[in-house]
């Protein structure tokens, strides 16, 4: 069994089609054939069960793709640590935040960086980690989490930005012109939020504590959030720089949640136990500096 096998096991297993796996691998269906039934041949039992179009696991086939996940990740992690020791300026940063809308600003910071330190991989985990950065990050699956919170004395955090959630309108909806609307106003609204739990929004368990929503709308895209609430279907809850070019162009508007407002704070935070390669040291760095010189943000930290 070779490098390739395992390779080609967690791409099946991925893909759930050979046509898919085969082209994510760069070969032929008939090669990927081959190559299969060579590791099955190996282990003398089938790792697939070919069911019409889909390709799924057998007992045995779980067993050896748990194994090749584990196989892959530790020469990964060897290749990165042995490039970290040949070159202080190559290696790896893994990489995620807590919330998929972040990484809107965080794509023109990586373009940056990547620019000062061409030999260093980002690789950005983006349906495991950003669902439990925390758990990444202490398992070291990921080296960056960028997140909402400071409270894990395991971790080192440096403050990036400040952003502030706004209640998100049409154009003539009654509370446009409002300085602010308070928690209770919301009830009898229909509501747009992300697909969720309410219970693991914090703003929606904030907002409809003593209260509930006449109708709830569950969306996906923040642009088809966004598109609800200007046909006036609802309103929604979001940070400000999500929002920002429909807001400059009239399409919503925006009214503060409570005379206070609902603010946020954003961290880099790594794990405190590890000791990091020079260039992750920078990467947090430079992206604290790179916050704190955007435009667009609620209030800079």
């Amino acid at each position: 069994m070779e490098i390739r096998h395992l390779h080609l096991v967690k791409e099946v297993a991925s893909s759930g089609n050979l046509t898919r796996a085969a082209d994510q691998l760069f070969l032929t269906q008939s090669a990927l054939s081959h190559q299969l039934r060579e590791i099955e041949t190996d282990f003398k039992t089938q790792l697939f069960i070919r069911d019409k179009k889909q390709m799924r696991l057998t007992q045995a086939g779980e067993i050896v793709l748990q194994a090749a996940e584990k196989i892959l990740q530790e020469i990964a992690d060897t290749r990165a640590k042995v490039r970290t020791l040949i070159d202080d300026e190559a290696g790896e940063i893994r990489l995620c935040t807590q919330c998929y809308t972040s990484y809107h600003w965080l794509a023109g910071f990586l373009r940056e960086f990547q620019g000062t330190y061409p030999k260093v991989d980002i690789k950005v985990e983006l349906e495991a980690a950003t669902k439990d950065a925390d758990k990444h990050l202490l398992t070291n699956t990921i080296d960056v989490a960028i997140t909402e919170g400071d409270g894990n004395p395991k971790f080192v955090y440096t403050s990036l930005f400040q952003d502030e959630f706004v209640a998100i309108i049409a154009p003539d909806h009654p509370w446009v012109g409002r300085c602010w609307v308070e928690f209770e106003e919301f009830a009898g609204q229909n509501y747009i939020m992300y697909t969720m739990p309410e219970v693991e929004s914090e703003n929606f368990g904030m907002i409809f504590k003593n209260c509930r929503p006449a109708k709830i709308y569950k969306i996906t895209l923040t642009e088809a959030i966004l598109e609800m609430v200007k046909a006036g279907l609802g309103v929604a809850v979001l940070p400000t720089w999500v929002v920002r070019p429909y807001i400059q162009s009239g399409q919503v508007h925006t009214v503060r949640i409570t005379e206070r407002g609902i603010l946020r704070t954003w961290y880099a935070a790594t794990l405190k136990s590890k000791q990091q390669p020079p260039f992750t040291d920078a990467f947090v760095k430079q992206l604290a500096c790179y916050m704190k010189q955007s435009d667009g943000y609620a209030c800079v930290v």
